[in-house]
């Protein structure tokens, strides 16, 4: 059986530890403290080697939208036809009473036309009208779907 002073000091368990001296209790929990900061030391070191985690991607991130309709030169005719060619078919559309399939196909012939020109001489004039034809429409649906409705409920 090995005696006490045989074992090395840092190796002991707590029942041999207390028959020792207060030297070695010391020395033990310097050694512990020491331990404690080199672990806090290398996980410091390790944060601070380690690279910043990427920004964490939303999927309601909208600002794809607002760059487009900011920079783009079809996001800027969308802008403007919201609010001049848009309205403007609108209206033709609405006080021409035309059905809405009838609405339909002439925007489309319209836009095809338009879209053609476009393609051939790129102004931001035929931008704005191949914009504003299919806006108007939009608009126009509403329009009709209750017209239609009231003309149906009237029974005319």
């Amino acid at each position: 059986m090995t005696s006490p002073e045989d074992v090395p000091w840092w190796s002991h368990d707590k029942s041999v530890a207390d028959l020792g001296d207060d030297d070695r209790q010391e020395d033990r929990e310097a050694l512990t403290d020491a331990a404690a900061d080199l672990r806090y030391a290398a996980e410091y070191m390790r944060d601070a080697m380690t690279p910043p985690a990427p920004p964490k991607e939303s999927n309601w991130d909208f600002t794809w939208f607002t760059n487009w309709v900011k920079r783009s030169d079809n996001g800027v005719a969308c802008k403007h036809a919201l609010w001049s060619v848009g309205p403007a078919w609108m209206i033709f559309l609405v006080t021409q009473r035309f059905p809405i399939e009838t609405a339909f196909g002439i925007t489309f012939l319209g836009f095809v036309v338009i879209g053609g020109w476009h393609l051939r001489v790129e102004r931001k004039a035929t931008r704005l009208l191949t914009w504003g034809l299919p806006i108007g429409l939009v608009y126009y649906t509403p329009v009709a779907i209750v017209f239609g409705l009231a003309k149906f409920l009237v029974g005319g």
